[in-house]
């Protein structure tokens, strides 16, 4: 990963967590907004859960390995 990647992964993180922590104090002020910071906080972790999928996914298609076409590869370990 670049080095700009890596940035804007750490700054996203800390927004994140700061954005956590804003609801947790809400929610800890304010109980009645249990419930829907409760469904809010799961449909953001299966997001999170997908986009962390699909950019291991892309990562591992770009690394190579010869398996592009037109490309030989010599079997391994023979």
């Amino acid at each position: 990963m670049s080095t700009l990647a890596l940035s804007v992964l750490l700054i996203g993180i800390a927004v994140g967590l700061v954005a956590i922590g804003g609801l947790g104090y809400l929610v800890y002020s304010r109980p009645a907004l249990r419930a829907p910071v409760t469904i809010m906080l799961t449909a953001s972790g299966v997001l999170i859960a997908f986009t962390v999928a699909v950019v291991g996914i892309a990562q591992a298609s770009t690394q190579g390995g010869g398996g592009r076409p037109g490309v030989t590869v010599a079997p391994a370990g023979r």
